[in-house]
């Protein structure tokens, strides 16, 4: 009997609100980059860690969380997720140095990534193959809503309130969670292991890869390359991998990925590109 999904649609809506939120808390602080910039007197090249960590962290926890759900509840870790999310952006409202703001940005990357990856978990497992375009569709235009939002607000505020508040907005995402701790189905924890080598060479493969896109560091590529490759043959020796090697014979899984690779990429070019454009 398949598994279904109960207040389905408010469900549905209730994640599309937490990904905007996510999507948003992401575009927002780069328009905030100059007045960071300005703020604790750094180099534009630092300040643009605040995107550039966050954009690792958030990678390598999406694909974290998604592994996790194979066996521990998505209710438990949804919950994690956003109030790390969520109380580390009521951290960064009261952040007065660079490197508490950094860490804060990272911190809420790592709670930022059990979003986008649990909402597809949860409606994969859970709602009917009829409707499930439906709620993915509703997801991914969530996306577009917070990408298009995200500059907007975050102009805005940055300019009559300041860049301190752009956090004040994230922190809107702790109401959430009484609501999804009623809401989402109750699992029970089931046996399982959790490839954490794997997992490192993927964090690392990815660090080194956006490090070449953002700063032009030869090393961070070589060593990001290097990283893939271990990745790569450790999956396909161990029982339990970090990631099934079946998905990478998967022709339109890989089409899809790539797809979706090439656009993070562009996205991410853009928001990495416009705050320097405007520091200088």
């Amino acid at each position: 009997m398949e598994a279904t999904l109960p207040r389905e649609g408010l469900l549905t809506f209730l994640f599309s609100v937490a990904v905007v939120l996510v999507i948003m808390n992401t575009a927002m602080f780069n328009l905030a980059l100059p007045d960071v910039t300005e703020t604790f007197g750094i180099s534009a090249s630092a300040a643009s860690w605040i995107v550039t960590g966050y954009s690792i962290m958030f990678s390598i926890a999406s694909i974290t969380y998604s592994r996790l759900s194979d066996f521990l509840p998505i209710r438990r870790l949804l919950t994690i997720g956003l109030l790390t999310l969520g109380l580390a952006a009521v951290a960064g409202f009261f952040s007065t140095n660079f490197i508490v703001l950094l860490i804060v940005r990272i911190v809420q990357a790592s709670g930022a990534g059990a979003v986008m990856s649990l909402s597809l978990v949860l409606f994969t497992r859970y709602v009917p193959l009829g409707r499930r375009g439906k709620a993915m569709a509703t997801i991914m235009s969530s996306v577009s809503l917070g990408l298009g939002l995200g500059p907007v607000a975050g102009g805005a505020i940055t300019q009559y309130f300041g860049w301190n508040w752009l956090f004040a907005v994230t922190a809107i995402i702790l109401l959430l969670v009484p609501l999804f701790l009623v809401l989402l189905p109750k699992e029970l924890p089931s046996r399982g292991s959790f490839d954490a080598l794997g997992g490192v060479f993927l964090g690392i493969g990815t660090t080194g890869l956006l490090l070449f896109l953002t700063s032009g560091l030869w090393i961070a590529l070589v060593a990001g390359i290097a990283a893939i490759l271990l990745f790569v043959s450790r999956i396909r020796t161990i029982s339990d991998p970090f990631v099934m090697p079946a998905l990478f014979k998967n022709r339109p899984y890989l089409v899809l990925s790539l797809v979706g690779i090439a656009s993070y990429l562009c996205s991410f070019a853009t928001l990495f590109l416009l705050p320097q454009i405007l520091v200088h």
